[in-house]
């Protein structure tokens, strides 16, 4: 089993989850990421953003698996959000929030 490294910058605001699972399977394809078909056919991108976003209490821990153009994808959240492609870990500890992005309602 070969395991892949991710060097993308995830700072939870620029980069979303949706992004990291794209470059995940990416690079677990050793593709480069505009080759993939688009993730909203598997599965919504805001909503999967929005899951894994930080709430007002603080962040938010959980894990999601759902497959996306044949591949089983795991998305864990504890500290960071960590991303599996095919039982692989590809990208791990991605910080996700932070006091801007965090959403405030009046």
């Amino acid at each position: 089993m070969r395991r892949e490294s991710f060097s993308g910058s995830f700072d939870g605001i620029s980069e979303s989850v949706s992004s990291a699972v794209i470059a995940a399977v990416a690079t677990h394809r050793e593709t480069d990421p505009t080759r993939l078909p688009p993730l909203y056919e598997w599965i919504d991108p805001d909503a999967l953003d929005a899951l894994f976003a930080p709430a007002r209490s603080g962040p938010r821990s959980g894990r999601l698996e759902f497959t996306y153009d044949g591949h089983a994808i795991a998305v864990d959240c504890t500290d960071g959000v960590s991303v599996s492609v095919d039982g692989s870990p590809v990208a791990e500890s991605i910080p996700i929030g932070s006091e801007s992005a965090t959403r405030t309602d009046a």
